[in-house]
Formats: structure tokens, C-alpha cells, sequence
């Protein structure tokens, strides 16, 4: 008696792109941490204000960059996973994102941030701004990379 098996490419296919996601995902989340974290530094040295606002700190940084670039994980999942042309979509999908992640340094700024806080300075909201736009710009290109591999 014979028995042929048959196995099947697109498992393979999908846990070599999980595996990849993965990879790509946690070096995006590292690499936006530690430039976001030299930034806060940076803009520290010069503004003061930017490191004594009570509403971000180190710990505030890295644990938003783990929970919005996860978020942008999942969705570049199900973008690769739906989508005929998914770089272009996941190009959509995560500037809209971006935009919607601006929001919160940008209200903050007016003084919807944490309760009895004091509101963010111009400085602290330009530098929370940037650090959105610098996860943005290191993570994307990361993950259309992957695309393309």
C-alpha cells in the first residue's frame, strides 16, 4: 500500500509571512522606540518643558509604540490577507492611522490630556507630533518591504 501526501503551500506560505510579520514587527516597534526615545531626549535638552510635562515619559513612549505599531501589525495582516494591491492600502491604512494618532498630542495641547494635568506646551506637542510621524515613517516602509520579499 502507498500513500502519497500532499502537503500544502499555502500553510507553509503563511506561517513563513507570520514569521516574517513577526521579525518585521518587533525590529519596527525597537527601532521606533529607540529613535522616539533620543527625540524625547533631544527636545528635552532644549525645551525643558517637553521632559517635565507629566503626560509622556519614557515609559509612556516605548508602551505607545508597542500598542499602536501592534495595532498597525494586525492591520497590515488582514490588508495582506484581503487585498489585491496591499502596499498601496496598507500606504492608506496607516496614514489615515497616522493622522488619527495625531490627534491625541494635538488635544492634549489643549488640555484634554490626563485629568488635574496641566496642558501640554507647544514644544510637547510638536515633539509628540514628531514622534508619531517618525514611528510612521520608519514602520511603513518596513512593513511594504515585506511585502515585496
Amino acid at each position: 500500500m502507498v500513500t502519497k501526501i500532499n502537503t500544502s503551500k499555502l500553510n507553509s506560505a503563511n506561517t513563513s509571512l507570520i514569521g516574517k510579520l513577526i521579525r518585521t514587527s518587533s525590529l519596527a516597534i525597537l527601532a521606533s522606540a529607540v529613535t522616539n526615545l533620543g527625540l524625547y531626549a533631544a527636545a528635552g535638552s532644549l525645551y525643558p518643558e517637553v521632559t517635565s510635562w507629566s503626560g509622556a515619559g519614557p515609559g509612556h513612549i516605548i508602551g505607545a509604540n508597542f500598542v499602536y505599531l501592534l495595532m498597525g501589525t494586525l492591520v497590515f495582516y488582514l490588508i495582506i490577507r484581503k487585498s489585491s494591491n496591499p502596499a498601496r492600502h496598507y500606504l492608506i491604512a496607516a496614514s489615515i492611522g497616522l493622522l488619527l494618532s495625531l490627534t491625541l498630542p494635538i488635544s492634549a495641547g489643549f488640555g484634554f490630556g490626563a485629568p488635574a494635568g496641566m496642558p501640554a506646551g507647544l514644544a510637547t506637542v510638536i515633539t509628540l507630533c514628531l514622534m508619531h510621524i517618525v514611528s510612521f515613517a520608519i514602520s511603513v516602509p518596513m512593513f511594504i518591504r515585506l511585502i515585496k520579499d
